[in-house]
């Protein structure tokens, strides 16, 4: 090559670098188009804000007037198992308010992608390739936002990468990265506990050169073991020890986990007879196939078809190069299985599989059209998902910073409401809101339920509460709730929050306050009789937010549920040649896949207390 030639490649070089770097400032530009969302953020904030003013890590919840006092040696455990990123949250709070995290989200979303990008490019695969690759996870996970990155776990996904790369560099006698995994864990130990996922891998490694070394000892070619890979792993595990809850934390999770998968091995995949209610309730811990089909997540299908690529390059490049690589083979595997069944390994799974399909891709380039091949059907994935996404929603890739940081669909306006009339507690809470509550209205109110979910009695006696199990009257008696706090659509869904339905012909709650799907009921009592009088609401008002409120969640989505449910608010109305009209636009069998206003869920007995 002359010296003409290589400063042309050169210059080719940095122009690709530079049009990476305004890929990703692009991509870092759509994060700050969204609002904070996520309901668990507040808490984090909360616990870390408290965590720096006290010096010392949570021992008890103060937040709460339904937490076991005192905790349980397990809860304790989660309160102290994120220390570390929740003072990192509450730092950039600090810094520059809800901007800083919007800021440091962005941040946690687009520094993976790029690691990659410079980990590949490093290595040698062409530029072009290396953005190839790590496109289509930057791109998806900045649009959708489907498991926000605005809590500690959000930096889980950044280390695990980090992680990989260093088990990478260990395979090739790199005694740096030994040492260097071995503080990460430590690191990511005090951050987060997704560092199971990290130990998971690490064992992963270690176990597919084992089995990958005793093969060819059987052939007789085997080489050296490789000590170092062995001595990095097992460093890094017992460094991941160094937190306040030691190995106890580890052992809990990966036990618990272990012991789901395996009860869920009798019934399809999903959740099993006699789990926690936090598994049963909360989206994060459904399969994905389920928010394909009960939420109508269709954009899952590129995710599918990433992961379906992924799989026949693997394919191809072990065919190829007459090798199998079992770690890369064994992580590839376990992530996409974890994604599937545990719609939380979601993130990790677009973030991890991204760096293998580049690992890969630089590994052929001995096959230099089999390699750019793959990267042009990946290019072609990337913007055939960007345009399918972005078309009913076009203002998401307009990089810009967002008019409001806190979401709307938290209670904001019922806050204000609630601190302008010091309504008494106790108070009953929508399970979602309780964050937020806990940021914004604590210590002046405790709340009744939050995403921390500390005492699966109270979860279950919650959401029995917000469904009007059977019961629920006398559970809120047994609380002496004197208001409550709901929306009266969940966001997620779409569908009918069933409590405030029920309490539209119960005489004992009067609807005081509803706005923006936020609604306060207090306790029809002597003392609440001034409020009552200056705010009182006709309750039948409920089924008109519902139909404002479907209106808006279904402006930019095809759900049926939003039409379908706005059509049973309009049948309760009176308005039944309207509602009509909604339920035509769908065949009988999504008509029924969509339960009725009144019948959501499986009429069961509320939890008792024990002891009451």
């Amino acid at each position: 090559m002359t010296s003409t030639d290589a400063q042309n490649t050169s210059i080719k070089r940095w122009a690709w670098h530079i049009l990476a770097l305004l890929f990703f400032a692009w991509v870092f530009g759509i994060t700050t188009n969204f609002a904070l969302n996520d309901p668990d953020l507040w808490w984090h904030l909360r616990t870390g804000r408290q965590t720096v003013e006290s010096q010392s890590l949570p021992n008890s919840d103060p937040f709460s007037y339904t937490s076991p006092r005192p905790l349980p040696k397990v809860e304790k455990q989660g309160l102290k198992s994120e220390w570390l990123g929740q003072v990192m949250f509450y730092g950039s709070y600090a810094l520059d308010g809800y901007e800083g995290i919007g800021l440091f989200r962005g941040l946690l979303i687009i520094l993976p992608m790029l690691f990659i990008y410079v980990w590949l490019v490093k290595k040698g695969l062409k530029p072009w390739m290396a953005l190839s690759s790590s496109a289509f996870g930057a791109l998806l996970t900045s649009i959708m936002l489907f498991y926000t990155y605005e809590r500690p776990q959000g930096i889980s996904f950044l280390l695990s990468i980090l992680a990989i790369m260093l088990l990478e560099g260990i395979r090739r006698k790199s005694g740096v990265s030994a040492v260097l995994l071995a503080f990460l864990m430590a690191f990511w130990a005090n951050v987060h506990a997704g560092f199971i996922v990290g130990i998971v891998i690490i064992i992963l490694y270690v176990f597919g050169d084992a089995a990958k070394w005793g093969y060819q000892k059987l052939r007789g070619n085997a080489g050296k073991p490789n000590y170092l890979l062995l001595l990095g792993a097992l460093a890094g595990i017992l460094a991941s020890g160094l937190n306040p809850n030691g190995f106890s934390l580890s052992y809990n999770y990966l036990f618990g986990l272990a012991s789901r998968f395996f009860g869920d091995i009798k019934h399809t995949v999903g959740l099993q007879t006699g789990a926690q209610w936090v598994e049963t309730v909360v989206l994060e811990f459904r399969p994905l196939i389920y928010f394909y089909k009960q939420l109508y997540y269709h954009w899952l299908l590129f995710y599918w078809a990433f992961t379906a690529l992924l799989a026949i390059l693997l394919a191809v490049k072990y065919w190829l190069k007459k090798d199998i690589d079992l770690p890369e083979l064994f992580t590839v595997f376990f992530i996409s299985f974890f994604a599937n069944y545990y719609a939380r390994g979601l993130m990790f799974s677009i973030v991890i599989l991204s760096f293998y399909y580049g690992k890969s891709l630089l590994e052929l380039k001995s096959f230099k059209k089999v390699a750019a091949a793959f990267s042009v059907l990946l290019i072609v994935t990337t913007i055939w998902c960007t345009y399918y996404i972005a078309r009913p929603m076009t203002w998401v890739l307009k990089p810009r910073v967002t008019n409001q940081w806190v979401s709307p669909w938290y209670p904001i306006s019922a806050d204000m409401f609630l601190k302008k009339n010091n309504i008494a507690p106790p108070m009953y809470n929508f399970y979602t809101w309780g964050g937020f509550l806990i940021w914004d209205i604590y210590p002046k109110y405790q709340v009744f339920i939050d995403g921390r979910a500390l005492s699966n009695t109270v979860n279950s006696q919650a959401d029995a509460i917000l469904k009007s199990y059977p019961g629920w009257q006398q559970e809120l008696d047994a609380f002496n709730i004197n208001f409550i706090l709901v929306p009266v659509v969940f966001r997620e869904s779409g569908y009918i929050v069933p409590l405030p339905i029920s309490l539209i012909t119960d005489p004992e709650w009067k609807l005081v306050f509803l706005q923006n799907n936020q609604a306060i009921f207090v306790r029809n009592a002597s003392k609440n009789q001034q409020i009552i009088q200056r705010y009182k609401i006709d309750k039948k008002d409920i089924l008109k937010e519902i139909i404002e409120v479907e209106n808006i969640l279904g402006f930019a989505g095809t759900n049926p549920i939003f039409n379908i449910n706005k059509a049973d608010a309009l049948e309760a109305l009176g308005y039944t040649q309207k509602a009509q009209q909604f339920y035509a636009m769908y065949p009988s069998w999504v008509r029924d896949r969509v339960s009725t206003l009144f019948n959501y869920y499986p009429r069961q007995a509320v939890p008792q207390t024990p002891g009451r």
